[in-house]
């Protein structure tokens, strides 16, 4: 019988171990605390769906996806970086502000585009698992971004 137990512990303990490595996330973000989305996400368009938009962190595993993958950083006091697909391959970074209009909601300013882009704001459904989703409220869709960044 103690062998039965210890055959059966040998193979829950390096589980175990597996599970105690895995990084810990906060389930949801407390009201108007950004500070654990500070840093950057990039986009799992595999994962997005019509007006839902998909980021994972930078530290992500990712599976490889010619061409890069869009994404964006925040940082504090509001200084925020868009990463747009390069039309030659490679990534650029376009300068911003964000500021929170509401709670859950981000408001982007990118001015030194050419042609210059409106102001657009991004509500946050939810943030689990490291997982990220958001919705583009206004200017182009997000169905748009996600096959034209």
């Amino acid at each position: 019988m103690f062998q039965k137990y210890t055959r059966q512990m040998a193979v829950l303990l390096p589980l175990a171990g597996l599970l105690a490595c895995q990084p810990k996330h906060a389930a949801e973000l407390p009201a108007g605390s950004l500070a654990p989305l500070h840093g950057t996400w990039l986009l799992l368009p595999e994962s997005s769906r019509a007006d839902t938009l998909v980021y994972r962190r930078n530290t992500y595993r990712f599976k490889y996806r010619p061409g890069g993958r869009p994404g964006f950083r925040l940082r504090p006091a509001g200084q925020f970086t868009r990463f747009d697909l390069a039309p030659g391959g490679g990534l650029v970074a376009e300068e911003g502000t964000w500021a929170e209009t509401s709670t859950g909601r981000l408001l982007i300013h990118l001015p030194g585009l050419e042609p210059p882009e409106p102001d657009y704001e991004l509500e946050m459904l939810s943030y689990k698992d490291g997982q990220l989703k958001l919705r583009r409220l206004r200017g182009r869709p997000a169905v748009e971004v996600i096959r034209n960044p």
